[in-house]
């Protein structure tokens, strides 16, 4: 083989390993994607007057491979939990609790998945695969934004810059992108919780079955930001659980605000 030879194989061998590597990044990419159209897919079904639970389902299968990843990386077990939420949904049993399980687990799945892109050392491909994760949860920030900031899209407005800044960034300020997405999502679901509440104060006293669903999205919404808000103070994270396991009578949105934004200081809620 003569020098010339050899150089074109090692580059026709370089360009294949590139061409490899390239195709597994995409592939990863596609699953997320997929993953993305299928949670928002079954917002919209389970929200039909009389949801499809085999469609759901199958939706929910698209799903599943990233759920079994973070239940088997952080020992949960919403595959399990969601699989049941669904059968006794398709029994006709409590479907409005069951089915928060399903829709607000998946959320909680999505943002612990953003987070593990977060702290990962690929920049470049990290950030594309959390644009493709943040689509699956955007409704949540457009519903919070009508409920809090109907006149300026405050959520989404941050998310988007902060998704921006992210895929702009280089290595030496990617730090600060990626705290200012950690933030507005904190913000966000602490909203979520926060509205959750405020529903049960309107409510318990004439609409106990929507109390329970209300309930139940708050517990889980509580999930997302708990582990923020109790590295920061146990104290304050079991005074929140406390209520929002308690009974609602007890529930009060104006103390929940107030250990909200004490626990994920420096944001502020409004």
């Amino acid at each position: 083989m003569n020098i010339r030879t050899g150089i074109c194989l090692a580059l026709l061998v370089i360009g294949l390993a590139g061409c490899k590597a390239k195709k597994t990044s995409d592939s990863d990419l596609a699953g997320i994607e997929a993953y993305a159209k299928a949670e928002v897919k079954i917002e919209r079904l389970r929200k039909q007057t009389e949801p499809d639970w085999n469609a759901i389902k199958a939706q929910y299968e698209i799903t599943s491979a990233i759920v079994k990843k973070y239940d088997e990386k952080l020992d949960m077990q919403y595959d399990a939990d969601i699989r049941e939420a669904l059968s006794k949904c398709a029994a006709g049993e409590k479907v409005k609790v069951n089915q928060q399980i399903l829709a607000k687990g998946l959320q909680h799945v999505t943002v612990l998945a953003i987070r593990d892109e977060l702290a990962s050392v690929d920049k470049a491909e990290s950030a594309e695969r959390i644009k493709a994760y943040f689509e699956s949860i955007r409704p949540t920030f457009v519903r919070r934004d009508q409920d809090f900031f109907s006149e300026s899209n405050t959520l989404q407005t941050s998310a988007d810059a902060a998704l921006d800044s992210l895929t702009k960034s280089g290595a030496t300020d990617s730090l600060g992108a990626r705290r200012e997405i950690e933030d507005v999502i904190a913000r966000t679901y602490a909203l979520c919780v926060l509205f959750e509440i405020m529903d049960i104060e309107k409510l318990r006293n004439t609409d106990l079955d929507k109390c329970e669903v209300k309930k139940m999205e708050a517990v889980v919404f509580f999930r997302i930001i708990e582990p923020r808000i109790k590295k920061r103070s146990p104290k304050i994270a079991e005074s929140i659980s406390s209520m929002l396991n308690g009974n609602y009578a007890t529930m009060n949105s104006t103390i929940l605000e107030k250990n909200l934004e004490a626990g994920l200081v420096p944001i502020s809620l409004r």
